[in-house]
């Protein structure tokens, strides 16, 4: 059976939470590993998300940054740590695309059982202002043209990435080659975009002041439906490609925290995540907050990783070992 729907079938079992055990939890400090840097945006969502967590339940919620090897290092500590709740994982898209893109794994997606998905974002298509103008049926014309010299540029945060990722599944719905761009962060491709080095790249809404500031432009976003914060930038669905990409947002837990006080810290999360001036505070990342049960995140991780893997079927090249 396919581990992550291991995952969603345990966490299903969270529903009969015995009482008595969600009343004594946490009765200490509450450790939040985020696998990224501190300034990140998963960082800042994490550290938003403690500090409410830390006034409801009265104990304080630390968040330490383990990072390093595309989020393993931090993944793999939460692994191995007591599956009492007080050592939590708040991840992020590497989670799902890990087993499925590197090689010899120090620990197995099953280590790990669903809390809470907490938030999403999803990723627009930019391209450099030499290209300001163009349709997205213009753009695809485009790389067709460029067939011979490898179709449209792309760049991205590097490989394996969630702009990567929304590229090959862009490239794979439109039916036109393209030339990955990898780049050592979000940074240092910006700058090249904007500059013309490359034709386009995926990226979040994390980058939509580039656009307010008019150094790249936008084609489309690649969401159910449009931006709250852009209402004038259409979905891909709109523009006659059904498409959705970009990122997540999670909290996990060693395997073996019992279903009562996985329970509770659902049913917390759900309520501090409420509250009008952390969703604010994370509206200005470009992210939208939403929550759901165990049971809902188990199959969501379940469906992400099943896309990865047909993608990677269907022929996309990703190689980041």
């Amino acid at each position: 059976m396919h581990p992550f729907k291991i995952l969603g079938i345990a966490a299903a079992l969270a529903v009969a939470a015995p009482l008595q055990a969600q009343e004594i939890f946490p009765k200490r400090p509450v450790t939040i590993v985020v696998p990224f840097s501190v300034g990140g945006v998963t960082d800042l969502f994490a550290r938003v998300t403690g500090l409410k967590l830390g006034a409801l339940w009265g104990q304080p919620v630390i968040v330490e940054n383990r990072v390093g090897a595309g989020t393993i290092i931090g993944t793999q500590y939460v692994s191995r740590a007591p599956a009492d709740g007080y050592t939590l994982l708040f991840t992020s898209y590497a989670f799902t695309s890990n087993p499925e893109l590197r090689k010899n794994l120090p620990y197995a997606p099953s280590a790990f059982r669903p809390v809470a998905l907490l938030g999403s974002t999803h990723n627009i298509l930019l391209v450099n202002n030499k290209l300001k103008g163009k349709s997205l049926n213009e753009l695809i014309a485009l790389a067709r043209s460029r067939s011979a010299q490898g179709g449209l540029t792309l760049g991205s945060s590097g490989p394996g990435s969630s702009p990567h990722i929304g590229a090959e599944l862009f490239a794979q719905k439109a039916g036109i080659p393209f030339t990955h761009v990898p780049y050592k962060g979000q940074g240092p491709a910006m700058v090249d975009l904007t500059a013309g080095v490359f034709d386009g790249m995926f990226d979040g809404m994390s980058s939509y002041p580039q656009v307010q500031r008019g150094a790249v432009t936008a084609v489309a976003i690649a969401a159910p439906q449009r931006h709250p914060d852009a209402p004038e930038m259409p979905t891909f669905k709109e523009l006659g490609m059904d498409f959705v990409a970009g990122s997540w947002f999670g909290l996990l837990a060693p395997a073996g925290v019992p279903h009562d006080i996985v329970a509770k810290i659902n049913a917390d999360l759900r309520e501090v995540l409420k509250d009008p001036e952390l969703k604010a505070q994370i509206a200005k990342t470009g992210m939208q907050v939403s929550t759901s049960t165990p049971e809902a995140f188990g199959k969501f991780l379940a469906q992400e990783t099943e896309k990865l893997r047909n993608l990677i079927k269907q022929g996309a090249r990703i190689d980041i070992n």
